[in-house]
């Protein structure tokens, strides 16, 4: 399993409180996984447009800063940028994002890694 089919799953288990448990009730590292992936799967697929109207408020406000606690600086500042936006400006925000600057699923495996305590012990076969 690679790391991207390692996060995949992980999404999908109890071990994550992502569409399970209100954002607010999460503790800080599920929320930094649940803004991230939320993040990532609604910009995938409808772009900044998608990710704001259909994710918690509270959410949207610290995706910026999750990206920042796993190290994605440069996605981090996509977003921050892209909040106060337009909707006639979120194409370029989308298009920035897409080029993917930082390695979300590298950082985002990593941040997981070092939680085992909230995610359980991420292991990989080659």
């Amino acid at each position: 399993m690679d790391k991207n089919a390692f996060l995949i799953q992980l999404s999908e288990s109890d071990r994550t409180d992502h569409g399970r448990v209100e954002f607010s009730a999460q503790s800080q590292p599920q929320q930094v996984f649940s803004a991230i992936w939320a993040l990532e799967s609604e910009v995938t697929n409808g772009g900044f447009g998608s990710f704001f109207e259909n994710e918690d408020p509270a959410l949207v406000a610290f995706a910026a800063e999750a990206l920042k606690i796993i190290g994605a600086t440069k996605c981090s500042d996509i977003v921050r940028r892209a909040i106060p936006a337009g909707p006639e400006q979120r194409d370029d925000f989308d298009a920035e994002f897409y080029e993917y600057p930082d390695n979300l699923t590298e950082l985002l495996f990593s941040f997981v890694s070092s939680n085992p305590a909230e995610f359980g012990a991420a292991s990989i076969r080659g």
